[in-house]
């Protein structure tokens, strides 16, 4: 197991094989892709190509998708990633977390974890986070890492808002 960052209560690490089912759970959740209509694995199939896509480009690329676990339990609660977005013209951030975890504050742990580790760790000059208008928790959770709005427009259709922090 590759470990990329840990937090107080978060491992945020590469996806493993084992990893299809915790994977499968978080891409079929409709309270997690509701606010996500342009990223879906809706099948076990989709997310098992996925995860061998993630582990190949791990070899590969600095920039990816992780899994993130609780610290004490090792359970997979969600996904994050560092990815280059040719529809933004730079480095996105995005997570994932199950719904029995929102509102915890993992999620603004693991972003600010992340975001630091892109721009320090691997010298990323700007990081933006887009989400659906409507996703207020979204919202929330990058205001509370110190993002600030810098637009909103059209992401995949989608009404969005986009975020960012700069280094």
């Amino acid at each position: 197991m590759n470990i990329i960052i840990e937090t107080d209560r978060l491992v945020i690490r590469e996806f493993e094989e084992d990893d299809l089912l915790s994977l499968y759970k978080i891409e079929s959740d409709p309270r997690i892709v509701e606010f996500i209509p342009w990223s879906k694995l809706s099948t076990l199939n989709e997310c098992n190509r996925k995860i061998k896509k993630y582990i190949s480009d791990y070899k590969r690329y600095k920039l990816n998708s992780w899994a993130v676990t609780i610290k004490e339990t090792s359970e997979v609660i969600g996904i994050t990633q560092l990815v280059y977005s040719n529809k933004i013209k730079g480095v996105e951030i995005g997570t994932k977390i199950l719904p029995e975890y929102w509102s915890m504050g993992y999620a603004s742990e693991l972003s600010k974890a992340v975001v630091r580790y892109g721009l320090y760790e691997l010298g990323i000059d700007e990081i933006t986070a887009v989400t659906d208008v409507n996703n207020a928790g979204a919202i929330k959770s990058l205001i509370n890492m110190g993002m600030t709005l810098k637009k909103y427009g059209y992401y995949n259709g989608a009404e969005a808002a986009f975020y960012s922090l700069k280094r």
